[in-house]
Parts: structure tokens; C-alpha cells; sequence
């Protein structure tokens, strides 16, 4: 914090996988610039004095006096260098900090090609809940299980209805009783043939 300048404040970004680019890239930070401030920071102030080995007071008034300075030169529209992390400059709005473009990278993007090893359990992400492939394996044995269960049980009731229709049909032409249930057709035996000549 740096009174009549502008606050900076360091975001650290944590290492992410990029899973369409086969890496992780690396982590990061960012520097965000608020342009008004009213005080210094102690943290400052003691960071300051214990780098130049003088008291708490004389470094509050150096930084007092450089907060001074930046003032003026920005209100001048000069820029002023903060190497290595960028340059602050007036605007119309206020006071900016332009970062650099090329900061010093020290970490590159790894490459990280996921391995999916047979019958070993991993994250999988299904719709927005994470899981493991163990538990979805037998979440989909269980649902062909069922399928398999209720193919016999959708034959039985087809085979009833194709059932149920003959007999309604049966029934509409013939009245409803035991006699009409059975066979109606009289069956008479043929006479037997003689087997013997009588002298």
C-alpha cells in the first residue's frame, strides 16, 4: 500500500490441468493495481528498514518521500519504471499500472497425457458429480442386470395380452360356459373290422 500512489496486490494462480492441450501449466501469479490509497503499509515500512538497516521512522519517511515523488511525476504524465514487473502511468481514470508483457517465466507448461491403465479405478466425471470407474462399472452391471430381468418379464405380459385377445374373441361368438370352453366336435369310433371269417 502506498499512500496518494495505489495499492498492488499479489495473486497467486495454482498449477491446472488443460486437459485439451495434453499439459498442466505451471503456476502463476498476477499483479492487481487499485489506484487509491490512503496510508503505507507497515509491512512495508519494515521491509524498508530492515533492507536499508535503518529505523522504522526513516523508512516511513523515505517511502513518505518516494510516494511523493511518484505523485508528481505522475500528475506530470511521466511514467514511472517499477522494474521488473511493469510501469505506472496516469490515465484519464486515475493512475495504472501496465504489467509487463513478458514477465520472467520460470516454470513451463508440462506435458500430461492422462493413462487409463485396464481394471484400475480413476476419476470420471459424470454430468457435474465426480466418481470413480469402479462404482459406474457396477452402477452399469447393475442396470444391465435389470434389463436382462425385465426382458422376460415384457415377453410373459405380451404373450397374456396376444392371449386375452383370442379369448375375447372366442367368447364374443360362443356363449360363456364350460361346454364352450373344450372341443365341441362328437367323435365317432369306426366300427372294427372283422378279424376272422365265420364258416
Amino acid at each position: 500500500m502506498l499512500r496518494d500512489v495505489g495499492r498492488f496486490k499479489v495473486n497467486f494462480i495454482a498449477a491446472a490441468s488443460d486437459i485439451a492441450n495434453k499439459q498442466i501449466a505451471p503456476p502463476a501469479f498476477e499483479i492487481n493495481f487499485s489506484p487509491r490509497e490512503e496510508k503505507i503499509s507497515d509491512r512495508l515500512i519494515k521491509y524498508v528498514a530492515d533492507k536499508k538497516m535503518i529505523t522504522l521512522a526513516e523508512a516511513s519517511d523515505d517511502i513518505k518521500m518516494w510516494c511523493r515523488d511518484t505523485k508528481n511525476k505522475l500528475i506530470n504524465g511521466e511514467e514511472v519504471p517499477l522494474p521488473p514487473l511493469g510501469v505506472l502511468k496516469k490515465s484519464t481514470s486515475g493512475n495504472v499500472f501496465v504489467a509487463n508483457s513478458s514477465p520472467a517465466i520460470f516454470f513451463r507448461p508440462v506435458k500430461a497425457e492422462r493413462v487409463i491403465h485396464l481394471n484400475s479405478e480413476h476419476a470420471v466425471l459424470v454430468g457435474d458429480k465426480e466418481t470413480t470407474s469402479s462404482r459406474m462399472s457396477d452402477y452399469l452391471q447393475v442396470e444391465n442386470v435389470i434389463k436382462k430381468n425385465n426382458a422376460w418379464k415384457i415377453l410373459a405380459i405380451l404373450l397374456f395380452i396376444i392371449a386375452l385377445f383370442f379369448l375375447i374373441i372366442h367368447f364374443y361368438g360362443n356363449p360363456f360356459s364350460l361346454s364352450t370352453i373344450g372341443n365341441q366336435n362328437k367323435i365317432i369310433p369306426a366300427s372294427a373290422p372283422h378279424t376272422y371269417l365265420k364258416p
